[in-house]
């Protein structure tokens, strides 16, 4: 209630007043990141002794000697990297009841991570972790009233995965937006009740998604992958007179069933005349149409973005667009500051960050915010609350820019997301670029190492749509010098090219939320180093056995 009345005094004021409102609401948050900004050092110094000192007795903590530890330094030279493959059994003796292993609290839910690699993980929340990652949402937000003031006057839509599964008598398991969210379910600011994303069908769930929001006013949408906006612009633009006549009707033909989640389905002859004059007009309708109040998007620019966010356009317009920030399950580790670039501010006062030298594995090289140097790629160390000790990410990071003394990182890719059959050190975001350069449309692309009985090995592409062979090969070329030397050499042989049956890849990103990835987190990779992901797109056999994972070994 008083949110909606807040909300309903600061929609009347004017772009500039709701800045100033947001500066005044955030001041406390504005005054924390320059002090942490400042002297990074000792915030980062501050956030480690509190983990090490409140997690000393626990299991971990005897083990890595967290009671003799009292410098980053310390730290550094005693504490070894890890990674899942350790921390793996030890959350699964938490889940089934275990206590002190790895944290000094009693988990209050378990993060699962996007399956994006189809390997789930589980990430102990704490209230001592929620307190760290509220750092960066709270910066987040009050970057969101600065860039897109205009989102206070309307609704947001989103793609949002309420539903959590039942691990244990003990442990809750789901979206870790679910717990940084306090599990309140809906609130003032969204057009899409839980309900809505509760639905099993996957289409479906996307539909009912869209005919909530077409009759809100809608200011804003957000999604951690740009991805997702598109997939909301595809339904739209396939169903636009199904949703049309549903909005003359008043009705739908799903029951959410009752209770204070249930959709209040409304008619709105307005929208649905927008949607019919769009789709006559354009040939397709288009989300700028259906939502003409929308003043900007919210979601991931980082890594291999650029090429979704060009596929947006189209439908989307062009939108101002603020990253979501620097943020997986594994915890929230900066945001941005502005809506230009997709760079975020490693915050000091949040977690414990540390940058390793891209190519080294040596947790004696890490370095701490302060050192990091601009222009230089870092793969990513964290240690945080949840009972993540010097984890290894696996992301790597540009440094861009510092803020006061405390880096501005940009995503680049993820550490193995790189493939190389004879030196060419192949990469997602090579692919991206490549697929910018020739204007690829369909509906998603998927490359793998193809390997011949005859002849030189080289990539095939398993594509849902069209796209002109020698014009991808070339712009590989063009984005990787090494790739364009291996195949001028004739060490690479060029790109094949194979078109998968349309709906292969939603099918294959609804297998994955099926499995359990939370739907608004999940993204297909534009590289399978082994090519798993294309025997499940369905290529044909004769490709099928040229892949890594059907080879025999030599």
């Amino acid at each position: 209630m008083l949110a909606g009345l807040v909300k309903g005094v600061v929609s009347r004021c004017s772009d500039d007043g709701i800045r100033s409102l947001g500066r005044w609401a955030f001041s406390r948050t504005s005054r924390q990141v320059a002090a942490a900004c400042a002297d990074p050092r000792a915030a980062q110094t501050r956030r480690l002794l509190d983990i090490v000192g409140r997690n000393a007795s626990t299991e971990r903590g005897r083990a890595l000697g967290f009671a003799g530890i009292g410098s980053l330094h310390d730290w550094r030279s005693k504490v070894p990297l890890c990674d899942w493959d350790e921390v793996g059994p030890l959350v699964e003796r938490m889940v089934q009841g275990e206590t002190g292993v790895l944290v000094d609290e009693d988990p209050i839910y378990y993060a699962t991570t996007s399956g994006t690699t189809g390997r789930r993980k589980l990430i102990p929340v704490t209230s001592a972790f929620v307190a760290e990652c509220r750092h960066a949402n709270r910066l987040l937000y009050r970057s969101m009233l600065q860039c897109l003031p205009g989102l206070v006057r309307g609704k947001r839509l989103s793609m949002r995965s309420p539903r959590t599964e039942r691990l244990s008598p003990r442990a809750e398991a789901g979206s870790i937006t679910v717990a940084l969210g306090g599990f309140d379910g809906d609130n003032v600011f969204d057009a899409v009740p839980s309900s809505v994303f509760d639905v099993g069908d996957f289409a479906t769930r996307y539909r009912l998604a869209l005919r909530a929001a077409l009759q809100e006013r809608i200011t804003v949408a957000s999604a951690v992958n740009p991805s997702t906006l598109h997939l909301f612009a595809e339904v739209l633009a396939d169903q636009a007179e199904e949703l049309a006549r549903s909005l003359d009707s008043g009705a739908v033909d799903v029951d959410l069933g009752p209770g204070p989640a249930s959709v209040p389905w409304r008619k709105d002859a307005a929208a649905a005349r927008r949607l019919r004059e769009s789709a006559m007009k354009h040939g397709r309708a288009r989300m700028q149409d259906a939502f003409p109040a929308l003043c900007g998007l919210v979601t991931w620019k980082g890594g291999t973005s650029s090429w979704w966010l060009q596929r947006l356009l189209p439908s989307w317009g062009p939108q101002p667009v603020l990253d979501y920030g620097y943020a997986a399950s594994e915890g929230c580790f900066g945001a941005p500051l502005s809506a230009d670039g997709a760079a975020s501010l490693l915050l000091p006062h949040g977690h414990l960050i540390e940058l390793l030298p891209e190519g080294c594995d040596d947790g004696g090289k890490t370095l701490f915010l302060d050192e990091a140097q601009v222009g230089q790629r870092y793969a990513v160390v964290v240690t945080t609350s949840a009972g993540l000790y010097r984890y290894r990410m696996h992301d790597v990071v540009e440094i861009t820019g510092k803020e006061g003394n405390a880096p501005l990182a940009v995503f680049r890719h993820k550490e193995g997301t790189m493939t190389s059959i004879t030196g060419e050190k192949l990469g997602e975001a090579h692919i991206a670029q490549a697929l910018a350069s020739v204007g690829f449309g369909g509906a998603g692309l998927c490359l793998a190492p193809l390997y011949r009985d005859q002849g030189p090995p080289g990539y095939v592409a398993a594509v849902e749509g069209a796209l002109d062979a020698a014009a991808f090969d070339a712009g590989l070329c063009a984005a990787n010098e090494e790739y364009d030397a291996k195949r001028k050499s004739l060490r690479l042989a060029a790109v094949v090219v194979v078109v998968v049956a349309t709906g292969s890849f939603w099918r294959a990103r609804k297998e994955r939320v099926e499995r359990g990835a939370p739907d608004a987190h999940v993204k297909l990779p534009l590289l399978s180093k082994d090519g798993g992901l294309l025997v499940d797109l369905g290529v044909a056999d004769d490709v099928v056995a040229g892949l890594p994972c059907r080879r025999s070994p030599a």
